[in-house]
């Protein structure tokens, strides 16, 4: 079991009780066990479905189609007429009743308890008398029950509306209604990122999951001692998702969360609780691309920037000092362009500086902002360039960083790096790297596996960044461009510098790049970085990002780094003296 959690809220224990809806089959139940197996608590399982005893027509039938054969059998030798519609609610029955008894058995072998309940939730009296021998007891409520009948607005039934809306937003009114609000200590809500995003055929779902969102955040402020969190969860690689619906959603390069990662996700949640009640979670569903208008605007967009929530800069300190990775800040310029025109994605930047990098200590501005300069757009592109600056003490602007950013309706082909060359001749392991600190970076950017081979012309890596949780990842959450696995790739420049030049490096600035395909956490990736110009103070060089058959996913074309021997210091000092305000 889980012990660390914030100071501020205990951790749920044995004898914790959730009602969990929607908890006896799918995804919620894969939560639900993971909970068991996290904290040995005990469970009431809501369900709309029967759990009925095994009948004897089903004994040693597995599949579907086994089970409606024998139903059809049933029904004969009873001298019925069997319908398909009657066959088929015969054969799901059971294989409901079999998955909630299968999620029961595997709450208890991870070492919790439960039980299961049934009762639809948008009946408010059906739910009372459900729930009323435990209402005294349930400390914690997830909201996991939901409902689809996805289809365009105009083709949309007012029965679809009440049943996906309700299920989402009068299942949980009322369950709040009913369970005593004073002895609630968590509040968890499953939305989605169709509440977030907005969702083609979704109207419905895409409403009732955006209420709970919105109230998360009421809750959490009206009630400051109960855990409140909204995950808004991308597609899961099981659940309501269909094979049909999940080659839909592949080619439309929507990932989906493993089962495995998910539930760990929510785990780490609500052990590690952040700033905000709402976390969105899992790949980003794309907009359709509407039309991007004639008129060039300009945009300001303002931010305020903390070390507390941005958990990861404790992995990137220099000089004691948690700093702003510069990859980090080509992502805050492109997601604020992706914002602006949904439907595009992030292709290519160009002429990128770093003017004054951002400290997370006592110099950290109160506010930073964004200007957004729309500089051409048409159907097929959008091109934008931003600054991000601040106002220093004596009132001054202080820029920071600057890029321009190319959008687009469709990324160009993937081409192929003829030039790979994955030779195994010089080997360096990662560890070694990050441990004697000719790389400064923590866990969470410590993604170079090896050093493959190296020469004064360049150097090729192996890496496989590791998974970092949402949470974690703060104010810059990956989007369609990680950066996180940016910054490891340009590693390699910091690497070559020491081997070459017995110098530590920073970014400077980068001439262009491009992305063809988007990238995610814990894929392998090889990084060939080629020199182009080197001195005693800069080094210059080309990153092409590929994998094993040579085929591209970015390349960095003339990114440039300063050397100073004075870094050397700066790099071993790399844990955070104190904490900035």
């Amino acid at each position: 079991m889980k012990t660390d959690y914030s100071e501020t809220q205990p951790a749920p224990t044995p004898e914790t009780l959730f009602l969990i809806t929607g908890g006896g089959k799918g995804i919620t139940a894969e939560n639900a066990a993971a909970l068991a197996a996290a904290y040995g608590s005990r469970f009431l399982l809501l369900g709309s479905s029967d759990l009925v005893d095994e009948p004897a027509w089903a004994d040693g039938a597995e599949t579907d189609q086994a089970l409606k054969t024998r139903a059809a059998e049933h029904l004969n030798a009873q001298g019925k007429r069997p319908t398909p519609a009657e066959i088929g609610r015969m054969a799901r029955g059971v294989l409901s009743s079999r998955e909630i008894r299968s999620t029961l058995a595997r709450i208890a072998e991870a070492g919790g308890s439960a039980e299961y309940l049934s009762a639809d939730i948008t009946d408010r009296e059906a739910l009372a008398r459900a729930l009323e021998p435990h209402l005294d007891q349930i400390q914690g409520v997830l909201h996991g029950a939901g409902a689809l009948a996805d289809k365009y607005i105009g083709d949309k039934q007012e029965e679809d509306f009440e049943l996906v809306y309700g299920v989402k937003v009068d299942g949980l009114r009322h369950l709040l209604e009913i369970i005593p609000a004073e002895q609630l200590r968590w509040l968890i809500l499953f939305s989605s990122v169709a509440g977030f995003y907005g969702n083609p055929g979704q109207a419905d779902y895409s409403l009732g999951n955006e209420v709970l969102n919105k109230y998360a955040h009421f809750t959490a402020r009206q009630a400051p001692d109960t855990r409140v969190l909204a995950v808004d969860w991308g597609p899961w690689d099981g659940g309501m998702v269909t094979p049909q619906l999940k080659r839909i959603l592949t080619r439309r390069n929507v990932e989906l969360i493993p089962l495995q990662e998910g539930t760990a996700a929510l785990i780490d949640l609500l052990t590690e609780p952040g700033p905000h009640p709402q976390v969105v979670a899992g790949s980003p569903l794309p907009y359709p691309a509407g039309s991007p208008g004639e008129q060039l605007e300009k945009h300001r967009i303002h931010r305020r920037l903390s070390l507390e929530g941005n958990p990861f800069l404790k992995d990137h300190v220099i000089g004691g000092r948690a700093v702003l990775p510069t990859v980090c800040a080509v992502g805050w310029i492109v997601g604020g362009c992706e914002n602006l025109f949904p439907g595009y994605r992030f292709s290519e930047v160009s002429d990128y500086r770093v003017f004054k990098g951002i400290l997370f200590d006592d110099s950290l501005a109160s506010a930073h902002t964004l200007d957004l300069e729309e500089l051409g757009k048409s159907s097929r592109s959008v091109r934008l360039q931003g600054r991000i600056w601040s106002t220093g003490p004596d009132g001054q602007r202080i820029n920071h960083y600057q890029a321009v950013v190319e959008l687009r309706r469709e990324l160009p082909e993937a081409p192929r790096f003829p030039e790979a060359d994955l030779a195994r001749t010089q080997p360096i392991s990662g560890e070694e790297l990050y441990l004697g600190k000719t790389l400064f970076h923590g866990s969470s950017f410590q993604g170079v596996r090896e050093v493959l081979n190296h020469s004064p012309e360049g150097i090729t890596l192996r890496c496989r960044t590791p998974r970092i949780s949402p949470r974690a990842q703060g104010q810059f959450p990956v989007r369609s461009f990680n950066p996180f696995m940016a910054d490891v790739h340009l590693q390699s420049l910091l690497i070559w510098s020491s081997l070459y030049r017995d110098v530590k490096g920073l970014p400077l600035k980068i001439e262009g790049g491009q992305q063809f395909q988007e990238l995610d956490f814990g894929q392998e990736t090889f990084a060939t970085m080629q020199v182009r110009e080197v001195s005693n103070h800069n080094l210059t060089a080309d990153v092409v990002v590929h994998d094993r058959a040579g085929i591209v996913s970015a390349r960095v074309n003339r990114a440039q780094i300063t050397l100073s021997e004075r870094l050397d210091v700066l790099f071993a000092d790399n844990r955070l003296e104190a904490p900035a305000r």
